[in-house]
């Protein structure tokens, strides 16, 4: 008895009642800690960078202060201007990945069985295994005057001289920003098409429901908040990505992450700050608004 009392029998296996409570009080701090890692790591220095952004410019950092000078160097310059067309374009860019992304979201959840549905979009995933200045580069000799689009639309007749708008444009840059944020419109509005029982489908084809009127009335209502996040991870990163107006665009194809590189590049850290700011002041806008639209938790919650 007193060998059986010094011991906690856990599945036939002896454990040290000692350490029981030490693994009562670790077990909470291993949930807490993602909690701890994202307010270190993500809330913290994303507060700092409105700090800093209000600092005063040195020759080769920043001093602690209060100005606005770099605010002003923004929105009273050409730099707001091309912040306001790389939004425009972005927009276009979700517009397009919406028209092609969403639908293969509906198909996978209508017609391919359910055991095989996260492989089929799996495959969507995949490309983001390649590093993302390859995949982009990989675009220029397909874009370019003399590239494979260019040499195919020629050799069936349907040019007759290359497009040379395709790259070292706005252009390549909405087409950089489809191909490399397109699957992420597939994921998100799959993952609200999971929330759609598939009987759903059944009975608006019993019921001799149109395909339009089912997208519009049923299936649209229903994926809209999935939609909507997909909608903007493509557009702030279609703002934020300067690797794409960088490898693909010309002269004036210039959007935020570009404007913070290029201050950056002139130690006007505090400028880069604000547009930081900027950016992220734009994302928690637009993710207020949809959740304030749609409640962006149904995302992950079934329907009920």
């Amino acid at each position: 008895m007193a060998d059986l009392s010094s011991h906690a029998v856990s599945g036939g296996h002896p454990v040290d009642a000692d350490k029981a409570p030490w693994r009562a009080k670790l077990v909470p701090w291993v949930f807490r800690a993602p909690l701890i890692f994202m307010v270190m790591f993500f809330a913290i220095p994303m507060a700092m960078t409105v700090v800093f952004s209000v600092f005063e410019r040195t020759m080769f950092w920043m001093e602690p202060g209060f100005t606005l000078f770099s605010y002003e160097n923004f929105f009273f310059s050409a730099r707001l201007t091309n912040f306001l067309s790389s939004m425009k374009y972005s927009l276009i860019s979700v517009v397009i990945c919406f028209v092609l992304g969403f639908p293969i979201a509906v198909f996978v959840r209508k017609s391919i069985p359910q055991v095989a549905q996260h492989r089929v979009v799996l495959l969507f995933i995949l490309p983001f295994m390649v590093s993302e200045i390859i995949r982009v580069f990989a675009l220029r000799p397909v874009l370019q005057r003399n590239g494979l689009v260019n040499s195919t639309l020629m050799e069936l007749g349907l040019i007759d001289e290359p497009i040379t708008a395709l790259l070292y444009s706005h252009t390549g840059v909405v087409i950089g920003e489809v191909l490399s944020f397109l699957p992420f419109i597939v994921f998100s509005g799959f993952l609200a098409m999971e929330a759609v029982p598939k009987y759903i489908f059944e009975v608006c084809d019993d019921l001799g429901v149109g395909p339009w009127r089912r997208f519009k009335d049923v299936i649209l209502p229903l994926a809209a908040p999935g939609i909507f996040a997909g909608s903007v991870f493509i557009f702030v990163n279609g703002l934020g990505v300067a690797l794409l107006p960088n490898i693909l665009g010309g002269a004036g194809a210039v959007n935020a992450g570009l404007i913070a590189t290029q201050a950056i590049t002139a130690l006007d850290f505090p400028l880069a700050m604000a547009v930081s700011a900027i950016m992220m002041a734009t994302l928690l806008s637009l993710l207020w608004i949809g959740h304030k639209l749609f409640d962006l938790t149904k995302i992950l919650t079934p329907l009920s």
